[in-house]
């Protein structure tokens, strides 16, 4: 088995709550964050896609970074997410996570404009960290294009790493394409590759695969652990996404949190996204009782 060289290991793309009114449920949030560093996650990704990241505002994501640091959740503990589209936010948001201690930053491409060139891509990366202290800052590349519709090809990464150093540490691959994470993994061994794709997660990790930022660390972060850091492969986890998978994926992943912890504010979301509503919510909670049996037996 090929070895990394760059093992970065766990981390939870850490769902948010809300309470009704939309404002966010610290409390619960903390002690979701903390239950998931408790149960084998090295770090927690807050303002992520699974996190709703694009619907946090300024002022909250100040707040929470703040929050988390009194909390005691180091910057060594934190990946921030990035969601802008001009330069000087994605700039703000970054210096808002080095207040407190936060150096590793997840940083999609700008995603209003669809299927730019590489060469504009390339650009407004540079600007950014054009911007920053050199040294100051830790980039994960985060390529999800179901969302972007901005691919960050292999050439192009190999290009930006180029032209950013040593500030790139790595590249969350969210395609879901494994030929594309097999390439990844052969062009770029020295740093961390990260698979949001749980499904290819373990095998990612057999070929060089540095760990992962991942949405189902919410719900077990133990067996998502070792297919993280050990490269074993999980059924019951394959099993659950492809439950999930049934209906909206994060309204889902939500609904199976308020399940797991009795606490219905993880119902809630952000517009534009809504719940799955009560007939399948009773239908996903039947299901999850049904695959925690057969995992039991």
């Amino acid at each position: 088995m090929t070895t990394s060289n760059t093992r970065f290991g766990l981390s939870v793309a850490l769902a948010t709550a809300f309470e009704p009114s939309g404002e966010i449920a610290d409390t619960q949030l903390l002690a979701h964050a903390r239950t998931c560093l408790d149960g084998g996650c090295d770090s927690v990704t807050l303002f992520g896609t699974t996190g709703e990241g694009p619907s946090l505002g300024w002022e909250e994501r100040v707040r929470l970074l703040t929050q988390f640091k009194a909390a005691g959740i180091t910057g060594d503990q934190l990946v921030c997410g990035i969601s802008a589209t001009a330069v000087k936010d994605a700039v703000a948001q970054i210096r808002a996570a080095q207040v407190v201690g936060c150096r590793r930053i997840l940083l999609p491409p700008p995603y209003y404009f669809k299927q730019p060139s590489d060469e504009g891509v390339e650009a407004w990366y540079r600007e950014v960290l054009s911007q920053l202290d050199q040294g100051s800052v830790s980039v994960i590349l985060y390529n999800i294009p179901a969302l972007t519709q901005v691919a960050l090809s292999v050439g192009l990464i190999g290009r930006l790493r180029e032209t950013l150093g040593d500030a790139v540490i790595g590249v969350k691959d969210s395609s879901g394409d494994w030929s594309y994470t097999e390439a990844l993994l052969n062009a770029h061994k020295d740093i961390s590759i990260l698979v949001g794709e749980e499904r290819h997660l373990a095998a990612a990790v057999r070929l060089g695969g540095a760990g992962a930022i991942c949405g189902m660390a919410n719900l077990d972060p133990a067996a998502v652990r070792r297919m993280a850091c050990d490269g074993k492969e999980e059924p019951y986890i394959n099993d659950l996404i492809d439950l999930l998978e049934k209906f909206p994926l994060i309204p889902a992943i939500k609904s199976a949190i308020a399940h797991q912890s009795g606490d219905p504010v993880w119902f809630n979301l952000r517009a534009p996204l809504v719940g799955i509503g009560q007939d399948d919510g009773k239908r996903l909670e039947q299901a999850l009782d049904q695959l925690k049996i057969a995992r039991a037996g």
